[in-house]
């Protein structure tokens, strides 16, 4: 008898069809005040070109801005954090962030940050695998190119369309992104007030990057600038993970060796180190290490890390 009633039960309990939530057809998910368009580059090709705009009026002077490199993966990271961090407020109550404008450079396609982001420089000896093959050829040295476009063809978009202050500018890069950010430092100090280096790829190219930073040093050292800089990396940049190091041997190998000679971790260190000789003549710098994370895994704190950096009070 019991067993009878159960089936009645459950179609007296059951809610009305009408009552029952309606699939309603998907759309593609945006951030709110966000809007993107392509920008064709004289000399560089095309680029998607991602905005995040705060709420309200601008505040006197013009918003802070930070210039994303790799926007595509990163724009939409920068975007969510920053206005975590900053609230809907003037100033974040919290740790002092101030909303601003973010801008992400990106490819909406094909990538060709190998080529945008690598420094113009003599082709030294190519990387090899453990038997000694040269890794596959890459195009590269278009970072000057890439500067000008940034410099001369978007920058002047941005603060026609935005109100934008131009003493309040940031360049933001990761990896081969952070490589350029430091290029940029080194060879157009003046381009930008703040720079965030985070994982930089100093290994590129034999380290070429160290040749400008001597001579970056010995200009400073006789021509005080006022810049700012933060770099970070992941403690396990330079070592394998524990997923890394569970991976087939030739596999696990072969990315022991490119860790090992690439030396994240230590070549970051190293920069900072050297660098923070400079504070005396106008450059303002510091690093961090993140314990535990990976080239990947890090880039969410790096960014963290460093949007305070990149937005503080006025």
């Amino acid at each position: 008898m019991i067993r009878s009633l159960i089936p009645a039960l459950v179609l007296t309990c059951a809610p009305p069809a009408s009552l029952l939530a309606q699939e309603v057809a998907a759309k593609p998910f945006q951030l709110d005040r966000c809007e993107e368009f392509v920008l064709k580059s004289q000399q560089c090709g095309e680029y998607r070109i991602m905005v995040s705009l705060p709420e309200g009026k601008p505040p006197e002077g013009g918003h802070a801005i930070t210039y994303v490199l790799d926007g595509d993966e990163l724009f939409p990271v920068v975007t969510s954090v920053l206005r975590l961090q900053a609230g809907t407020g003037k100033l974040s109550k919290h740790n002092g962030i101030t909303p601003g404008i973010v801008v992400g450079i990106g490819y909406g396609g094909e990538s060709r940050r190998d080529l945008d982001y690598t420094l113009p420089s003599p082709a030294g000896p190519p990387e090899t695998y453990r038997n000694g093959k040269p890794y596959p050829p890459r195009e590269g040295g278009g970072a000057e190119k890439f500067f000008a476009f940034l410099d001369t063809e978007l920058r002047p978009v941005i603060e026609k369309k935005y109100a934008v202050n131009r003493e309040r500018q940031t360049l933001m890069g990761n990896g081969y992104g952070g490589l350029f950010a430091l290029h940029v430092l080194f060879t157009h100090t003046d381009a930008f007030q703040s720079y965030i280096a985070s994982s930089p790829s100093v290994w590129w190219n034999n380290r070429y990057l160290l040749q400008e930073e001597a001579a970056f040093a010995e200009r400073v050292a006789k021509s005080p600038v006022k810049a700012r800089l933060v770099m970070t990396a992941g403690s396990l940049e330079q070592s394998l993970t524990r997923i890394e190091a569970a991976w087939p041997e030739d596999e696990r190998e072969e990315h022991r060796l490119k860790i090992t000679r690439r030396k994240m971790v230590d070549n970051t260190r190293e920069l900072a180190w050297r660098l923070e000789a400079l504070r005396g003549h106008g450059l303002s710098s510091e690093y961090r290490i993140f314990e535990g994370e990976s080239h990947k895994s890090v880039v969410p704190m790096a960014i963290s890390h460093a949007l305070p950096f990149a937005f503080p009070p006025p």
